[in-house]
Order: structure tokens, then sequence, then C-alpha cells
């Protein structure tokens, strides 16, 4: 049996990782896409982020995507309204492969050194990557010990009598 165990340590550490490793995608693509850590003039460079498994090249011209087009007509005046809505979700990536992770917008290699994106890159994404590769504690062994009510599962109205445990 312990044999069987061993054998199951590599498949088991890539699911993982794979899982881990996409999650944190996932997340990178949804900070991005905030005020917070992208320029918004209409909200199509922060709606326009992307990840996928070859370099995202720049081609997206604002004036081709609704709303967009008529919020950059607006502008031309005042201020137009913005609205920020990623446009891409994220294939499922292997991360022995790794992704490019880049912005659509034909004007963004013009932006990316925003100080917001550069902030965002040089410290915070640092925590999006420690939050989704943190080992995430799995099952253990333990003891029942005293019994309490609790509740099940999400939006569950009913208690269950449930046997505290102590873990050793």
């Amino acid at each position: 049996m312990a044999k069987n165990d061993i054998d199951n340590i590599t498949p088991d550490l890539d699911a993982q990782l794979n899982e881990a490793f996409n999650s944190m995608i996932g997340d990178v693509l949804s900070e991005l896409a905030t005020e917070t850590n992208s320029p918004v003039w209409t909200g199509f460079l922060a709606s326009s982020w992307r990840a996928q498994k070859s370099q995202v090249r720049q081609k997206d011209r604002v004036e081709d995507f609704q709303p967009w087009a008529e919020f950059a007509r607006i502008g031309k005046n005042k201020k137009p309204p913005s609205k920020i809505e990623p446009r891409f979700s994220p294939p499922t990536f292997d991360y022995k492969k790794g992704c490019f992770i880049g912005n659509q917008a034909e004007y963004s290699s013009y932006i990316v050194e925003d100080s917001r994106i550069a902030k965002y890159v040089k410290n915070d994404i640092k925590n999006t990557i420690n939050e989704n590769f943190k080992e995430k504690k799995r099952g253990a062994i333990k003891l029942g010990t005293v019994q309490k009510k609790v509740l099940f599962g999400k939006g569950s109205k009913k208690g269950r009598k449930y046997t505290g445990t102590s873990e050793f």
C-alpha cells in the first residue's frame, strides 16, 4: 500500500501545482482589471487583460468594441463614462509550460509603465502568488471528544449533532 502512495506523489503534486497556478492566473487578471491597478479612461484597457499560451498581441482598437467605442467618442470633449468588464476568460494552463499575461488593447504598450501597473507587478503580485501557492491543509487523523450543534453546508438551516474533535 505504501508503494502505491509513493507512486501517486508526482501526479498529486502536479495536480496541486496546476490548480494553484491556474487560480493565481485568474486572480492576477481580476486584480489587473481594476481602477487600482490599471489606468482607466473608458475602461477598455482594464477590460483587455488576457492570459494565453503565446505572447499577447496589442491589436484591439477601442473604436471597434462597444460600449467603449461610444465612451471614446464622448470623451473627446469631456471625461467619458467608463466600464470595466473583462473581455477574456483564461484557458487552463500547465504550470510546467507557463503562460503569457498581457493586454490586448492596441495602445497598451504605451501605458504598461503606468505607476499603478508597475506597483502591482513590483509589489502586490507577490502576495497573490504567495496566497495561491501556500500549502493548503489537507486531511488529518482526528479523535471524537465532545458533542456540539453545528450547521453543515452553505445555507443549511438544519442543525446536526457533530462530535467535536481533537487532532493528533
